[in-house]
């Protein structure tokens, strides 16, 4: 049985500050709200670095305010996966090398030269997490738009290439990978990719669950089951997940957590119903019925 670690999509979304899980004296102090979500936690993913390159300095007091053993799994920037960027998020010197200095950018009016500097500045950033042994995978998030055709599999291609010697696992939000799945899951199994197995809503747009692993390391991203939601329109990117799960559906998840950890040597389950204490209620509730404590290092602290 491999081992498993299980945490949250973010610890500082605005509703999860709004909602009075973070004690008052922790709640807008950023070191004390790290260290406090340590107490409870041993791994998060970072969503802020899908929006905007992370900075050095930043990376760095994260790996400061954490105990030796605790991993942060980093999200992709938008324009690492497709999704283009909004100009606004660039450093000025790369937003001047854009067509325009406003707004939206599709991915195919990012100029190649602003895509690579980028991906040398996201590698420097996240520097300090790798240096501290605080970096688990980065996660790589297609777009639903994003289907199983050969400059996709290209992309696959170029990205093992270009993320040599990290974990890098892929989520698909297209549910026609898995009408593909069986070349699918060879070519990741083949690029030494992670596979992201997904726990989303039944609806026609969104992947199935397949708890089928292609690498050591497994991810179980848990969205909710907001069938109303997902499609949207949504004016914040958490409302498509809004979703409290229940006793009965967190059963459903340790089940397959277990079924996971079966086949793979680590196993992490994070949760992105990241609206209120959504999130972080029902990954407490899948660690007790994991029988999974504190983290270890808690136990100094006592």
């Amino acid at each position: 049985m491999g081992e498993i670690r299980v945490g949250t999509a973010s610890w500082t979304d605005e509703t999860l500050l709004a909602s009075g899980w973070y004690p008052p004296e922790v709640r807008h102090h950023p070191e004390k709200r790290l260290r406090y979500y340590a107490e409870h936690f041993d791994t998060v993913e970072v969503d802020s670095t899908f929006y905007a390159l992370p900075r050095r300095e930043v990376v760095a007091k994260w790996a400061e305010r954490t105990p030796a053993g605790f991993l942060f799994h980093v999200k992709a920037f938008s324009a690492f996966t497709g999704h283009g960027l909004e100009a606004s998020t660039l450093p000025k010197d790369l937003r001047s090398l854009l067509p325009k200095s406003e707004g939206h950018l599709a991915q195919r009016e990012v100029p190649k030269e602003v895509i690579e500097e980028a991906w040398n500045r996201f590698f420097s950033a996240i520097g300090p997490l790798r240096q501290a042994g605080k970096l688990g995978y980065l996660h790589f998030g297609l777009p639903p738009w994003t289907e199983p055709k050969p400059r996709s599999f290209h992309y696959l291609e170029y990205l093992a290439e270009r993320t040599q010697g990290y974990w890098v696992a892929v989520e698909f939000r297209n549910p026609k990978w898995y009408v593909a799945w069986g070349f699918v899951r060879k070519e990741l199994e083949r690029l030494g990719l992670i596979h992201v197995s997904v726990d989303a809503p039944p609806h026609p747009e969104a992947p199935p669950r397949v708890l089928e692993p292609t690498h050591p390391v497994a991810v179980l991203r848990c969205h909710g089951r907001n069938r109303e939601s997902w499609k949207g329109p949504h004016r914040k990117p958490y409302e498509r997940f809004n979703w409290r799960y229940s006793e009965e559906e967190l059963q459903d998840l340790a089940q397959a957590t277990l079924t996971l950890a079966e086949k793979a040597e680590t196993v992490f389950v994070i949760f992105n119903n990241n609206y209120g204490t959504q999130g972080v209620e029902a990954a407490m509730g899948l660690k007790g019925l994991l029988g999974l404590g504190p983290p270890p290092w808690t136990k100094k602290l006592l």
